[in-house]
């Protein structure tokens, strides 16, 4: 019996003191709300999150939040310096049920940075015009977007998938640790980009391809670009190679 009274005090202990009620209640039904956020061209979001890029200039700001409906309260919005912060702040998960989700449609007019932590990801509802948009993805889970425009840059840790789709000049990046990058549908003119890691990558170039490799996962291309095709540096066993 004692024994029981002990696990329980560690698990309440565990829950910051603001939130002990909320460790012990059930999640409530799925609701939604809208929230206005302000101005922004850049978007960090973590924490399980599961958003959606909607771009419509005329609904700029507005966040629209669905998740169970004690949790609402927990599911911060704010805007800091011109970047949207998305963040779950349920510090009481081990109590909770994990078969949840949290989800974001964020309407944007234009994006310049996406940072993408924890285990959230990012969807797009349809083509998402840029001019320039870099992309960190330190996530654990995959990314899926659709992109026209000049020029996008992608850094990936970790050990998560970028999925990359639609049309732009040219397309940078560093994929590194166990990360990867499925880019056959983004159509570029130019590809520059690093492998550091053991994964294939898939990339689309009509006109340029200069790359580095640096561990045992190729770079596939789909189709020979007219320009130049260079292998600046070749330090792991992995190669440039046409898709079959």
């Amino acid at each position: 019996m004692y024994k029981y009274f002990f696990i329980s005090i560690v698990l309440l202990g565990a829950c910051s003191k603001g939130q002990r009620d909320d460790c012990l209640t059930s999640l409530g039904s799925v609701s939604s709300v809208t929230r206005m956020v302000g101005s922004f061209t850049e978007i960090s979001v973590s924490d399980r999150i599961v958003i959606t890029l909607v771009q419509d200039s005329a609904r700029q700001g507005e966040v629209v939040l669905e998740a169970p409906k004690n949790l609402l309260d927990q599911f911060i919005t704010e805007v800091d310096g011109g970047r949207l912060i998305l963040r779950n702040e349920n510090t009481c998960n081990f109590v909770r049920s994990f078969d949840y989700s949290l989800k974001a449609t964020v309407y944007i007019r234009d994006l310049v940075r996406l940072d993408v932590e924890s285990i959230a990801q990012v969807l797009t509802a349809d083509t998402i015009k840029i001019s320039r948009l870099e992309i960190f993805h330190n996530a654990l889970s995959d990314i899926d977007l659709t992109l026209a425009g000049d020029e996008v840059y992608i850094q990936s840790l970790n050990s998560a998938q970028t999925t990359l789709h639609g049309v732009v000049s040219v397309m940078k990046g560093s994929i590194e640790e166990i990360s990867n990058l499925k880019a056959f549908d983004l159509k570029c003119e130019e590809v520059l980009l690093d492998s550091h890691t053991p994964l294939e990558c898939e990339i689309s170039a009509s006109r340029g391809i200069y790359v580095k490799i640096y561990n045992k996962g190729n770079i596939v291309y789909s189709v020979e670009p007219t320009n130049y095709k260079i292998v600046q540096e070749r330090l792991g066993t992995g190669k440039l190679v046409l898709k079959k």
